[in-house]
């Protein structure tokens, strides 16, 4: 009780003169009030809130503590070696504090950013062993983060890459049976083509025509209880109860977006002093490097450089970056997004009221630029039937959720339980779903939204699908290794619904340009005067079955669209074109597979053509006027029409 006492009176002492400190070097009583105040409110340090608003650098804040201690300030360590035990590596690194090294002289010296709480601490303990202030040393704690990178990093980058467990990663294509199935497949297909396999070939083509039926079906259902996006009042909250979020932003070639980005995530709804948002690079990405260097970035971001070790894809960055995170939760952007600015609280709320077993919450991603040309139009068609309609419907039930690549919400303690993201999937969204499935953990959605543009050429739409539609065959291979297994984890229901909708997904974009075909032959042999019933009756149900499929697939989107995203535009016509798209893509994922089953097929990001879209638009009233109406009650941001262009 005495000690107690004793450190209560220390730490106000400290913290009148470490304010008579401050005033002296030129911050304002009302600065360092707010700042206290700002603490008390949002349960963080009184230097995290000077430095996250700006207002003294963070070299300048700890010169001061180190004036105050009579500690020596040093922010160059000569340092031989970072003296952490091997335990104390990767698992650590987002919460150290302070450092042991050795020095050139062998001695060793502990490297501190303390808070002022810990400051007074260390008064107290320095008045009882003065002989220590020696062998101590005051820094910022960037300085402590780049020790840690320069002693870990190449480590911490070799774990990124083997964090996912071998036997649920995608760095082998196929094992063993799943090759001696697939070779068994091929020979029996062609065996059926070249001999006089006529009953065969109808079972196989009843069985595909029945397959995709069922994914018709899955649909319908879908669009059942499908509509536009409502977003609900959040609840009342208190800002001491909010946690560090950690927001991760892989980044390769994006110099032109880095402005845009940096706007997007400042104006996230969240106390600055409790965001840790890491723009993550190729350590040789000199362009990106560059770009960032020239921005004045706020305290709450951090640059991370991945060393280039292992696959060169974004999952890998995002395992790096993981192992440095220091938020309770935290959240996956990539570099042309506009997060809704309450999202990050939307999501806090929903994990708090959802359970231990919630690990994941999907935002719904809005295409800005939808009305730009055939391409953004039916890419934004899609997305509001996948984001408002098929993944709620899926969540309802408990389904397994293929996670969007972006605005993924996850608490960071499943994550690495689960093996983190796997380096070698180049869907690694959709994979990390299926993995947090199998370990009895839940995927909900959420309302306030992402806001991206889609590629408005086919040459990058075409190489984002066919990355896509490689990723998918990749997690269904990992997760059909050993299928009776997943089906024990999944539950029967749960795995069969998953087989039918990943399955159908994938076949019905490979098989649609030859049920296509099929269709307009078997119209032409009728109209000829041919009048086999089983060839009528295959015709009159394959056309049953594509007409469906156009109509499921155009009922689940339209039910999901705004007014401002359907009107003066009729989309059924349009989507036989874009279905025989996705078949080309699909077959050049399915090249791929074999022969490069591990590229990533980078899509370029562009920055928005309206600036203002950055703002959250109910503080913008000139934003507002350029936005549809009901968008603009809501947060979410469109661009207008931007130049017509071919596909």
């Amino acid at each position: 009780m005495t000690i107690h006492l004793l450190f209560t009176q220390s730490f106000i002492k400290l913290c009148a003169a470490f304010s008579v400190r401050l005033v002296a070097a030129g911050l304002g009583k009302a600065d360092i009030i707010a700042a206290f105040a700002s603490a008390a409110r949002h349960n963080t340090s009184f230097n995290d809130e000077l430095v996250h608003k700006g207002a003294i650098s963070e070299a300048a804040l700890y010169r001061l503590w180190a004036e105050e201690t009579g500690l020596t300030y040093d922010d160059a360590p000569d340092a031989e070696e970072v003296l952490l035990r091997p335990f104390d590596g990767p698992a650590r690194l987002s919460s150290i504090r302070h450092i042991l090294i050795a020095g050139p002289k062998g001695q060793s010296l502990l490297y501190m950013a303390p808070d002022l709480r810990e400051l007074a601490m260390l008064k107290f303990y320095l008045r009882q062993y003065p002989e220590m202030r020696e062998r101590l040393r005051l820094c910022p704690p960037s300085v402590l983060v780049a020790l840690l990178h320069n002693r870990y990093g190449k480590a911490a980058a070799g774990r990124a890459q083997k964090m996912t467990p071998a036997h649920l990663s995608a760095s082998l294509v196929l094992n063993g049976w799943q090759g001696f199935c697939f070779a068994g497949l091929l020979i029996g297909l062609l065996w059926m083509f070249l001999t006089e396999g006529g009953s065969r070939l109808a079972f196989l083509y009843w069985g595909m025509t029945l397959f995709f039926f069922a994914c018709v079906t899955i649909r319908l259902l879908a669009a059942w209880n499908a509509r536009p996006l409502h977003i609900r009042p959040l609840a009342p909250y208190r800002l001491h109860d909010l946690p560090v979020y950690t927001v991760l932003v892989p980044l390769y070639k994006e110099a032109g977006i880095v402005r845009q980005l940096i706007q997007a995530l400042s104006a996230l709804n969240w106390p600055v002093a409790k965001l840790d948002i890491k723009l993550i690079c190729e350590a040789d990405d000199s362009e990106t490097l560059a770009a960032l260097s020239r921005h004045k970035l706020p305290a709450q971001f951090e640059v991370l450089k991945v060393p280039s070790i292992g696959p060169r894809t974004k999952p890998k960055a995002l395992n790096y970056a993981l192992q440095f995170a220091r938020g309770e939760y935290l959240v996956v952007y990539d570099a042309e997004d506009r997060p809704h600015r309450d999202q990050l609280l939307e999501a806090w709320q929903t994990f708090r009221g959802g359970g231990s077993d919630l690990a994941c919450l999907q935002a719904p991603l809005v295409i800005g630029n939808f009305s730009c040309n055939y391409l953004t139009r039916y890419f934004s068609f899609e997305y509001a039937g996948l984001f408002r309609g098929l993944l709620p419907w899926l969540s309802r039930r408990g389904a397994v959720m293929p996670l969007g690549g972006t605005s993924n919400h996850l608490r960071r303690k499943v994550l690495q339980k689960v093996g983190g993201w796997d380096s070698y999937n180049v869907t690694e969204d959709a994979d990390l779903g299926m993995r947090l499935a199998r370990f009895g953990y839940r995927v909900d959605v959420i309302n306030r939204p992402t806001t991206e543009d889609a590629p408005e050429n086919y040459k990058d739409w075409k190489t984002q699908r066919t990355r896509w539609f490689k990723g998918w065959m990749q997690t269904w291979l990992v997760h059909m290794r050993s299928p009776v297994h997943t089906c024990r984890q999944l539950g029967a229901a749960r795995f069969s619904l998953y087989l039918l909708y990943t399955t159908g997904l994938l076949l019905s974009a490979l098989l649609h340009p030859f049920m296509l075909v099929s269709l307009i032959w078997g119209v032409a042999l009728t109209i000829s005067g041919y009048h086999d019933q089983s060839v009528v009756a295959a015709v009159l149900f394959n056309g049953l079955n594509l007409l469906t499929a156009y109509l499921s697939f155009h009922l689940l989107c339209q039910k999901t669209l705004r007014y401002e995203e359907k009107r003066r535009y009729f989309y059924l016509w349009g989507v036989p074109l874009y279905w025989l798209l996705l078949s080309v893509a699909s077959w050049r994922a399915f090249y791929q597979m074999f022969t490069a089953p591990h590229h990533w097929e980078k899509t370029p990001h562009f920055p928005s053509r309206i600036e203002s879209g950055l703002k959250h638009v109910e503080d913008d009233r000139r934003t507002i006027q350029t936005l549809p109406a009901h968008y603009a009650q809501e947060g979410i941001i469109i661009r207008p029409d931007c130049h017509k262009t071919a596909i």
